[in-house]
């Protein structure tokens, strides 16, 4: 099928009155990245007639306008527009209006005069596939760089995709010591990733091009795994839950690909969740330095499967002798 594109001009006001059937969330889309100063900085582009790329979107028949491209300027619009966010302090003058500081409905009728007559260009295309507009995602995005689960995410198959991403929505996740970063670039559902890739008991790395050829090579997953998967991360949540902001700060990436691993260990030991809760707080935080044997190889390769082979090595000889040491600290 031949796509057919056109391109249009809408203003800020006449997007707002359609914002209902406006669509961010195409399976390939990133998250909400941009930072205020940078939606900021967007807005004063606006209110100044400053050229501003054009956006892509995807209109398929079903009455929604489905945006491939565009995302972070159009909802930094609608949020502003909104008053979730002030104009930076780097912001510049307009006609002798001081326009740093200032939440939309702050600004004076001249200024919002133009945040709402600004005509962004859009262009649209139709009769064509999902997978082309993957396959034009992926183009347009070339000069950005994708991390591997990115570019992986646009051509697993949806079912497949959409189990992974509904595994991730798992209160677990809220739990873990990711970055702002870590977040945008989807490590949780990478982490689910790594979960099926372990109880499927594939021998690959855990990252990078290894793991994103094993995730291209799925048609689907059965649900004895998907049930797995999420046996093993509510066992890991009861062992969490009651940990405070400054203990959760341990949870870090490099070591929750780890303890996911060990829980069968948890398990074959019958440990409740709490006494693997308290091996982990022990583990972790108590007894962890970087200068330590585990510590070392958390510095480095963290998706190797040899330093994490080694990784989970060490975990488990530690809950091994953990319950002897929990027996010495008592007669002491």
């Amino acid at each position: 099928m031949k796509m057919k594109r056109a391109s249009i001009q809408r203003t800020t006001k006449s997007l707002l009155n359609m914002r209902d059937q406006i669509r961010f969330d195409l399976p390939f889309q990133r998250n909400s990245v941009w930072k205020k100063d940078r939606r900021s900085y967007l807005i004063e582009s606006m209110i100044q007639n400053w050229y501003i790329p054009n956006i892509l979107v995807w209109d398929n028949g079903d009455g929604y306008v489905w945006v491939i491209d565009g995302r972070q300027r159009w909802e930094s619009t609608f949020f502003f527009q909104d008053g979730l966010y002030k104009l930076s302090n780097g912001t510049a003058d307009f006609n002798g209006e001081r326009l740093a500081g200032k939440k939309c409905a702050e600004l004076s009728s001249d200024a919002q005069f133009e945040f709402l007559t600004y005509n962004f260009t859009v262009t649209e295309f139709r009769d064509c596939t999902f997978e082309q507009v993957e396959e034009l995602f992926y183009r347009v995005n070339q000069s950005v760089p994708l991390t591997s689960t990115e570019k992986t995410r646009v051509k697993v198959a949806a079912d497949v995709r959409d189990a992974v991403q509904a595994t991730a929505q798992h209160v677990f996740f809220e739990k873990l010591a990711f970055t702002e970063a870590d977040r945008v670039r989807y490590v949780d559902e990478q982490l689910i990733w790594q979960f099926v890739a372990v109880v499927m008991e594939q021998d690959i790395d855990f990252g990078g091009a290894s793991l994103g050829r094993f995730i291209s090579s799925l048609n689907e997953i059965s649900a004895t795994v998907l049930d797995e998967v999420e046996n093993r991360i509510d066992y890991l949540y009861g062992a969490f839950r009651n940990w405070d902001g400054k203990e959760r700060k341990s949870l870090k990436k490099v070591h929750v690909g780890s303890l996911f691993q060990v829980v069968e260990t948890a398990r074959k030991e019958q440990w409740s969740v709490d006494q693997f809760g308290q091996w982990a707080k022990s583990f972790l935080i108590d007894r962890y330095t970087t200068d330590s044997p585990y510590g070392q190889l958390c510095q480095k390769g963290a998706t190797s499967k040899g330093f994490a082979s080694k990784r989970i090595g060490f975990m488990v000889k530690d809950m091994e002798q953990y319950p002897l040491q929990m027996e010495l600290n008592m007669n002491t």
